[in-house]
């Protein structure tokens, strides 16, 4: 899994690539609580790059967007591949998390 961070106006982005699966996401978990601790008011996850993401992946989604929320900070997914958007559909998770099509969505 490959993970950066960047800016994108007031917005945090984490850009998560590769797979995501129990094995990996306790470094997915660390650099989302790294950022949502309430020292910035939004973070988005950049999904594009994401080709599998299992159960402990949306675990972790979620915890990130409870985090911010305790902090009074909005949280968003951004350019989910299709199976991963399948999979949040399935659990009605697309709405639970705002999601963005592309970069031009969130500026």
């Amino acid at each position: 899994m490959d993970i950066e961070f960047r800016d994108l106006g007031e917005h945090k982005v984490i850009q998560v690539g590769g797979e995501v699966d129990l094995y990996n996401v306790s470094e997915l978990k660390r650099a989302l609580f790294s950022i949502t601790d309430g020292k910035h008011h939004s973070v988005i996850v950049d999904m594009r790059n994401i080709n599998y993401m299992d159960s402990s992946g949306i675990g972790a989604l979620v915890a990130g967007q409870k985090k911010m929320r305790a902090h009074n900070g909005k949280f968003a997914l951004m350019s989910p591949t299709e199976d991963v958007l399948n999979i949040l559909k399935l659990a009605t998770l697309d709405k639970f998390f705002k999601i963005y099509d592309t970069e031009d969505e969130v500026v």
